[in-house]
């Protein structure tokens, strides 16, 4: 792992988001002289552009037309793809292209990091990690895809680095992590990779990238299984002997393990999280019940099964953050004997929701309500898998619309539940956009932070 030569090479970064204008931060205090070219395909916050120097040089305009190829280097922000064909032109012309994960891991490759990956639950595992990891008297920072911007972290007076990966970071990544985590592994962005086998490929990389290092993964999860269960570094959890979840509880061996879980962290998922991260502890050196004693002070995520309050006789429920049709399962399994009306859809991207009839079969929503774009196919799908909600079907112009149906159809002492299965895009900014603006329609608050 070392960092590409910029002092002499024409540089572009591809993409002005979280991580784009961390790297144009990275690199302008490195090569304060250097020419650098900052491409963005939408809209750049205007704060942006106040800050850039007569050396930076920003272009809007779609990365197929922005002749990539002249470039001797080019760092990719996690958003954008390297499968599009304007990329893949660029790498066949001799370009370098990097990232700002692999720009951080190469001047850090004395530290102790350990790497956290999963479709759903990454954020919350690493975020708990961290949590107790620190109190349990380690120097942590928590960093990557949550909390700060990997290159907007220079410290090496660290013990621990929790870093939360995604697969847009994983796809191309050059590192050696000192411990990986994988939680789970369901189809998901496959707009981004292109396929199913893709996507799949590009998470389980991150069991390959730690060689012989030790690899937390997921027993309970049949991919993981079927994909690593030759690899001798594997340290499974949710399986007999480890650390697992049996019913509402965690056990190690025989020994159920006294932990109090946060009002935020509902559900068996969370408690499957809560394994993986007191396994890491475990493989780490910390005693086990010590570690789960810490838990009860984690402040859990907003958007995240996150409650809003009552109003209007039912509970108000913001899972923003599910994109996939698994999180929404696991969000409906944690509301498991009350009445629930949930809201779906968003970004299409054609996964498809028959392989999760049974659980829906199993915990049937008292009514669903779709919104655009994918909503109406989502309940297509399952009317004709011959589920019934008591309170049928709803479609729904828009998240507005959504929530004054889910008011008039919703029984008193509902729960009313935005788990979209689907992404924000395009009629939001991000999930947090999402989640706001239904609290708004809620009439609630919403509680909102950063984790540290």
């Amino acid at each position: 792992m070392t960092e590409p030569d910029f002092s002499s090479a024409k540089t572009a970064i591809l993409g002005l988001g979280r991580e784009g204008r961390a790297a144009w931060r990275f690199l302008r205090a490195r090569y304060p002289e250097m020419e650098l070219t900052l491409i963005d395909e939408g809209s750049v916050d205007a704060s942006v552009g106040g800050l850039l120097s007569d050396r930076d040089h920003l272009v809007h305009r779609p990365l197929s037309s922005a002749d990539l190829e002249r470039y001797g280097i080019l760092v990719r922000s996690p958003g954008i793809s390297p499968y599009r064909e304007c990329l893949r032109r660029a790498a066949e012309a001799g370009v370098i292209i990097t990232t700002p994960s692999n720009l951080w891991f190469a001047g850090h490759s004395d530290q102790k990091t350990v790497c956290v990956t999963g479709t759903k639950g990454k954020s919350t595992t690493s975020a708990l990690l961290a949590h107790v990891l620190r109190q349990c008297g380690f120097s942590v920072r928590l960093a990557g895809n949550i909390g700060r911007p990997l290159l907007d972290c220079d410290d090496h007076d660290v013990d621990w680095w929790v870093i939360e990966l995604s697969s847009y970071q994983l796809a191309d990544l050059r590192a050696t992590p000192s411990l990986a985590v994988m939680l789970n592994l369901s189809p998901e962005h496959l707009d981004w990779h292109g396929d199913a086998e893709t996507y799949r490929r590009d998470k389980l990389r991150l069991a390959a990238l730690a060689g012989e290092n030790p690899v937390v993964c997921n027993a309970a999860d049949p991919e993981l299984r079927s994909a690593l269960t030759d690899r001798r570094n594997v340290i499974w959890f949710n399986t007999n002997g480890s650390i697992r979840v049996e019913g509402r509880q965690l056990f190690e061996g025989d020994r159920a393990i006294p932990v109090t879980v946060p009002e935020g962290l509902p559900g068996s998922h969370n408690l499957s999280n809560l394994a993986a991260v007191l396994t890491v502890a475990g493989v780490i050196g910390v005693d086990v019940v010590r570690a789960a004693a810490e838990v009860a002070s984690f402040r859990p995520l907003p958007h995240r099964l996150q409650v809003l309050g009552s109003r209007d006789g039912v509970l108000w429920v913001n899972d923003s953050i599910s994109s996939t049709p698994v999180a929404t399962v696991a969000a409906l399994e944690t509301f498991a004997g009350r009445p629930v009306t949930l809201i779906v859809g968003g970004l299409d991207r054609g996964l498809e929701w028959t392989p999760y009839l049974p659980a829906f079969a199993h915990r049937t929503p008292f009514a669903v309500i779709a919104m655009p774009d994918s909503g109406q196919r989502i309940v297509a799908e399952l009317g004709a898998g011959e589920i019934r909600p008591v309170g049928g079907f709803h479609e729904a112009a828009d998240l507005a619309a959504a929530v004054e149906l889910a008011r008039r159809v919703s029984p008193r002492g509902a729960v009313v539940l935005l788990s979209p299965g689907a992404p924000s895009f395009p009629r939001f900014r991000d999930y947090r956009d999402r989640g706001r603006q239904f609290a708004a329609c809620c009439g609630l608050e919403i509680e909102e932070f950063e984790p540290a």
